[in-house]
């Protein structure tokens, strides 16, 4: 019909016109056949305290952190039972895994990793080439003492001064034999775990103290842009599959503006991310209280609506201990912070770092049993949030015909899903279960803008009519095993696969 009165009227240009004529001469009905669509509101089904563990997002436990047995896990329930735990994060200096040029002792993580994954958790890594203790030959010389011996350069620092041999060995970053010996490791590396479906992201980690970029603790030399550039490459080359993530550390340890913008444009355009390993340390709440101790919150900005980001707290240990979390009298949080508390500056520095990985950097017992509460409402808002909105739908149509389909959400997280889930609808009555996919999440799903998804349901003609029951659901499918993503809707509304009933349709038969 519309398309007769646009013929019928070819010198209006307006489209408007033609369309109303439409629907005046059609009873001021649908176009299509059957009844109108109706709008289900779906906000009465909404639950924003259910707790969710949802793919690609949650929390993380530091297991080995930096030194071979720092946060060892005494119980495997610390870990197993923890709300919405996503991965171990392996941070480990170089020497521990090629002791001799060559010879990789890969068991010191294999054991770690092959226990872990088993039980469902993912692995992140960091491998540093720079600590700052000494308590143990791989401590000493994090880059392995055979590098050195080998003719890299390097010398012995703590906290700006040289020591002698008794000292942690710091090398020169951009040295060749250093490189070339890094190289070579970084490509057996690769080769063992890019690519593993249980792999999330690996750090840059391969100047500095600890893997951060600064030498604050040790020669104090700024390491420069053409070295660093050097570093991201050797990364890029040997991992083609991995999310790559380095501290914001790793920029802005240039002293040159100018230059940390040239670097932070050049991680961007390689789809590299950010992690920042410095919320409510100590000598960031003088200055950067206002932003709740993260330093570089553009960096975030602009990483975050590609790539996921990755939040660390300062070891909470420490924060307790110098009254920062309770902002007791003296502290640096109670100086500078207006007498914010520690959950304060975490929701705060989450909101600004977009962040999908969150990290509380202790033991997780202690962490759990201080902040019940606040662990699971930090686990909900970090990454993605997804709370469907309403859906328009006709709730009567006939087998064999195609309906519109719009479904609205909104993501009340921090961050948009990375990962392209399938949304579904699963219409089930009578004898039959009917399911298709309509849609994929995407990375233009973000928090407080609204979420369109439109799509045609094409029911088959051989339905059997009845009334049936239509429920919605998003699925990852990433991995070796299919995984429900849970929506904030109540749990009354969702069944064993994972779907949530939101609306019924009644069908007819196939004309």
């Amino acid at each position: 019909m519309l398309q007769l009165i646009t013929n019928w009227i070819p010198w209006s240009r307006d489209w408007r016109m033609a369309f109303w004529l439409a629907c005046v001469l059609c009873g001021g009905r649908s176009m299509a056949a059957g009844p109108d669509p109706v709008v289900h509101d779906l906000t009465p089904l909404q639950d924003a305290r259910r707790v969710l563990a949802n793919p690609h997002k949650g929390w993380y436990h530091h297991f080995p952190d930096n030194h071979i047995d720092k946060y060892r896990i005494e119980h495997d329930a610390d870990v197993l039972e923890f709300p919405g735990m996503d991965h171990l994060y392996i941070r480990l200096a170089w020497s521990y895994l090629e002791p001799r040029e060559g010879e990789f002792n890969w068991r010191v993580i294999d054991e770690i990793i092959d226990k872990w994954t088993a039980r469902g958790l993912g692995i992140a890594f960091r491998i540093s080439c720079k600590e700052t203790s000494t308590d143990r030959i791989e401590q000493q010389f994090a880059t392995p003492r055979w590098v050195m011996e080998a003719g890299a350069k390097g010398d012995y620092y703590r906290m700006g001064q040289p020591t002698g041999p008794e000292g942690p060995w710091e090398p020169v970053f951009d040295d060749p034999i250093f490189l070339d010996k890094l190289d070579h490791f970084l490509a057996a590396f690769a080769s063992r775990y890019d690519g593993k479906p249980w792999l999330r992201y690996v750090d840059i980690g391969s100047i500095g103290d600890w893997g951060e970029g600064h030498s604050w603790a040790g020669s104090r030399k700024e390491c420069g842009l053409a070295a660093r550039r050097q570093h991201v490459d050797l990364y890029l080359e040997h991992f083609r599959q991995a999310q790559l993530v380095a501290s914001d550390d790793f920029v802005h340890a240039l002293s040159d503006p100018a230059e940390r913008q040239v670097l932070h444009t050049y991680l961007l355009e390689h789809a590299i991310s950010y992690r920042d390993d410095s919320i409510l340390v100590n000598g960031y709440l003088d200055g950067f209280s206002k932003t709740y101790t993260v330093r570089s919150p553009q960096y975030f900005a602009d990483a975050y609506l590609r790539t996921p980001t990755v939040f660390e707290l300062e070891h909470y240990g420490a924060v307790k201990t110098q009254g920062n979390w309770d902002a007791l009298a003296g502290s640096a949080a109670a100086k500078f912070g207006e007498g914010k508390k520690g959950p304060a500056y975490f929701r705060g520095a989450l909101e600004l770092l977009h962040a999908s990985y969150i990290g509380y950097h202790g033991y997780a017992h202690e962490w759990l049993a201080d902040n019940p509460v606040f662990t699971s409402e930090m686990l909900n808002r970090c990454g993605y949030w997804l709370f469907p909105t309403s859906l328009t739908m006709r709730d009567e149509a006939r087998a064999g015909e195609t309906i519109p389909f719009v479904l609205t959400l909104e993501n009340r997280g921090v961050a948009p899903p990375y990962h392209s889930y399938e949304l579904r609808v699963k219409l089930t009555g009578a004898d039959n279960v009917w399911v298709r996919c309509v849609a994929q999440a995407e990375r233009s799903w973000l928090p407080g803008q609204p979420i369109v998804v439109r799509a045609q349901l094409s029911l088959p003609a051989d339905l059997s009519p009845g009334p049936y029951q239509l429920f919605i659901g998003l699925f990852d499918g990433t991995e070796t095993q299919e995984r429900p993503v849970e929506f904030a809707l109540q749990a009354a509304t969702r069944d064993a696969a994972g779907y949530y009933r939101v609306a019924a349709l009644r069908l007819s038969p196939a004309p």
